[in-house]
C-alpha cells in the first residue's frame, strides 16, 4: 500500500472509532479500529471501510439477538408514540382549519409554509422518539432503532397494501421510501440520547 492510502486510513481512524462507538464502548471501539488498521495495511482503504461496516452490522445483530423481545417491545413503544403523535398533529391541523372556518375567516395558508411546518414537526417528533428509544434501551440504542425501522417499515407496507391496493407499484414504492425517509432522524435522536447518557455517567 502506498503512503497516500496509508495516510487516508490513519485519518479515517477517528471516524471509524466514532461509528463503532455508537454500538459498543469507547475502549472496545478504539481496539477494533486499531485491529482494522493493522489488517488494512496490505489490503487498502476499501477493505478498511467494509470491515468497519461488517463489524458495525455484527454489533447491531448481536445486540438484537441478546434480547430480541426487549428490543421488539422498545420498538413497539416507539411506534405507538409515533402513531399517537402523528394523529395528534393531524388533529391539531384539522382543529386550526375548523376554527378558522367557523369564525368565518378566509383561510389563506401558504401550502409551502404549511408543508414545511408539518415536516419540521415530524422531524422533531422523530428525534424525540429516538431519544426515548435511547432511554429505554441504554447501551443498545441503535439496535432499538433498527428494530423500530424494520417494524415501522413492515407496518407501513401492510397499511399501504390494505388501504391503497389500486395504486400502481411506483406510487406505492414512493410512499414507502417517503415513510422510510421520515424514520431517518430517529437514529440521530438515539445517538444524541446515547451521548447525553455517557456524558452524565
Amino acid at each position: 500500500m502506498d503512503a497516500n492510502s496509508r495516510d487516508l486510513i490513519m485519518r479515517s481512524t477517528r471516524i471509524a472509532e466514532w461509528i463503532l462507538g455508537l454500538a459498543t464502548s469507547r475502549d472496545r471501539a478504539v481496539s477494533m479500529a486499531g485491529d482494522l488498521i493493522e489488517e488494512a495495511a496490505p489490503r487498502g482503504l476499501a477493505w478498511f471501510w467494509t470491515g468497519v461496516l461488517r463489524i458495525m452490522a455484527s454489533l447491531l445483530w448481536s445486540g438484537i439477538a441478546q434480547n430480541p423481545m426487549r428490543m421488539a417491545g422498545v420498538a413497539l413503544v416507539g411506534l405507538a408514540v409515533d402513531v399517537v403523535a402523528s394523529m395528534l398533529l393531524a388533529g391539531l391541523t384539522g382543529v386550526v382549519f375548523f376554527l378558522e372556518s367557523w369564525r368565518g375567516h378566509q383561510i389563506q395558508l401558504n401550502p409551502v409554509w404549511l408543508a414545511l411546518a408539518l415536516k419540521a414537526s415530524a422531524l422533531v417528533i422523530s428525534i424525540l422518539i429516538g431519544r426515548m428509544l435511547a432511554r429505554l434501551a441504554p447501551g443498545h440504542e441503535l439496535c432499538a432503532c433498527l428494530v423500530y425501522a424494520i417494524l415501522g417499515s413492515l407496518l407501513s407496507v401492510t397499511l399501504m397494501f390494505v388501504s391503497a391496493r389500486d395504486l400502481g407499484f411506483s406510487v406505492l414504492l414512493g410512499m414507502f421510501l417517503s415513510e422510510v425517509a421520515q424514520q431517518t432522524p430517529v437514529p440521530a435522536g438515539a445517538v444524541w440520547g446515547r451521548y447525553r447518557r455517557l456524558a452524565v455517567g
